[in-house]
């Protein structure tokens, strides 16, 4: 297995690291549910309803310990965030108002609400793969939070990503440590968590001109910035862990590593969400800027299928499933009666979700390699393995036959906006494209105008942000086409014909879709 920079426990307390170091790595290997009770004074909490990522002031016991001062303020995206007089995720740092606190040798931890997670026990596993991978990840344990007195329950907490991460993975802080935000990938204006690099980006900037350089000399220029076979690691793992949420499937969740002296390295965030669905694939070509511009090289794409193979054995029940039942009755035990039963309900869940994956994992280690649709240009080929989703309450999608005809329909049942589609994905190579249909409608409402005056919705297609013109009202069978453009070297890409109105209904003929490769 390829070993990391990283400082052991063993390591650790033969004197080779700080006091600080010793103390985190002591406390997360203890495993032990750590108890914060949090009081925040009235003007704090009027100040965090208006400005949640704002510091504020408060004070907090933690078990046997007082700490004074502690910075607090909320965290959270789209999924997780919530108010604070909710259940929020909070991120609490010692040292900004009390120069020179620390908990455990750590000035900064993340309690994270787990809303999306009825375990909160997916985090843990992640970074305990990532580990036994020899992968940098923060450390995880578990809290029961209270605040103002109001009882929140389980909390996940997370070793945070700063200097002292730095120094405990990379024994330095030379360089800057990017945070990727919201579903942003590198070209985005990312924030800087840590670090003493350049301010002016550059060191960013280099990575992204490695992965637009011209084809025959990108796998050279990528190699110079970017450590490619430990990145193959971060993406491969990402993707067994049925990560959707993270970097290479969805430009999300992640921390980027650029050293003063050295290449850039992925770090993995936000794993909330693992193992959603045991048959996630592993082979699909991760849309994300530098996955894309490393994985279409034919060797890395190799070694990604190597790196796969000889990962397995990290994923195996018998591998992770004993560790797992450890954890999870440590933190039921902490738990009142029926939240203890609620939460091995749910871990039961999760046990038989690893052992289903670990068999989808073995089956696709073994697959041949994805082939891309072959498209002579010019030339309309038929679309097929549309699926129906209702994306709406109040909307009915099913296959039927119209005048004789084998049609996908959509319709609306009762007031107000609705919408309803089929969809199908394709894997496609780089290159233009042309989606084609035959639609009809009748009584078909187009919804409200948005806030710039534009009307949307109807009867259409789309694939990505690209759109075919819209149907209403009553129309009889029409061609509709849709054109857009695959930069990557290969994507799995997404066809969708909707339906989204305030009444009526829809028709697709299912042997009307044809797509084409344009000149």
């Amino acid at each position: 297995m390829r070993c990391l920079v990283a400082l052991s426990l063993a390591h650790l307390l033969a004197g080779q690291a700080p006091a600080g170091q010793v103390a985190t790595s002591r406390f997360f290997a203890a495993g032990q549910v750590a108890e914060f009770t949090i009081q925040l004074t009235d003007e704090a909490l009027a100040k965090l309803r208006g400005e949640p990522r704002q510091w504020v002031r408060s004070e907090v016991r933690v078990d046997r310990t007082t700490l004074d001062s502690v910075a607090l303020k909320l965290k959270g995206a789209a999924g997780s965030f919530r108010e604070v007089d909710d259940r929020p995720a909070l991120t609490l740092r010692f040292d900004k108002f009390s120069r020179g606190q620390r908990w455990h040798g750590m000035t900064k931890v993340h309690l994270n609400n787990s809303v999306q997670d009825d375990t909160a026990l997916c985090e843990w596993l992640g970074a305990r793969v990532y580990s036994a991978a020899g992968y940098p990840a923060p450390r995880v344990g578990h809290a029961l939070v209270s605040l103002n007195g109001k009882p929140l329950g389980l909390y996940v907490l997370r070793e945070a990503f700063d200097a002292e991460f730095l120094a405990s993975r990379f024994g330095t802080e030379a360089g800057n440590l990017y945070e990727g935000g919201f579903c942003q990938d590198l070209d985005a204006e990312l924030e800087k968590n840590a670090g003493d690099g350049p301010a002016d980006r550059s060191d960013l900037a280099r990575v992204i001109a490695a992965c637009r350089a011209p084809v025959a000399k990108r796998p050279a220029t990528l190699a110079a910035v970017v450590d490619v076979p430990r990145f193959v690691d971060f993406v491969a793992i990402e993707a067994m862990l049925g990560h959707w949420d993270g970097y290479s499937k969805n430009r999300n969740n992640y921390r980027l590593w650029l050293p003063r002296q050295g290449r850039a390295l992925f770090l993995p965030h936000g794993m909330d969400q693992l193992y959603g669905d045991a048959t996630a694939s592993i082979l699909t070509w991760p849309p994300a800027l530098v996955a894309s511009a490393a994985l279409e090289h034919p060797p890395t794409r190799k070694l990604y299928r190597e790196r796969l193979r000889q990962l397995l054995p990290l994923f195996a029940p018998q591998v992770l499933l004993g560790d797992l039942d450890a954890v999870a009755e440590r933190v039921a035990k902490r738990l009142p009666d029926d939240a203890a039963r609620t939460h091995r309900e749910a871990v039961a869940g999760l046990r038989e979700r690893i052992k289903e994956r670990y068999q989808s994992l073995r089956e696709q280690v073994a697959a041949p390699e994805p082939q891309p649709l072959q498209l002579a240009r010019d030339k309309a080929v038929p679309v097929r393995g549309w699926t129906e989703a209702a994306e709406s309450e109040g909307i009915e999608v099913a296959a039927q036959r119209l005048d004789g005809i084998h049609v996908l329909a959509i319709r609306c049942t009762q007031d107000g906006e609705q919408a309803g589609a089929w969809r199908t994905t394709v894997l496609l190579a780089r290159g233009r494209y042309r989606l084609s249909a035959q639609a009809r409608c009748t009584g078909v409402i187009a919804p409200a105008a948005d806030e710039n005056g534009e009307v949307g919705g109807g009867v259409s297609l789309a694939v990505d942000d690209a759109r075919s013109a819209r149907l209403y009202d009553k129309h009889a069978w029409q061609a509709l086409t849709c054109d857009f453009e695959v930069a990557e070297f290969q994507r799995e890409v997404e066809f969708t014909a909707r339906l989204r109105a305030r009444g009526g209904r829809a028709w697709y003929k299912a042997e009307g879709f044809t797509l084409k490769r344009l000149e």
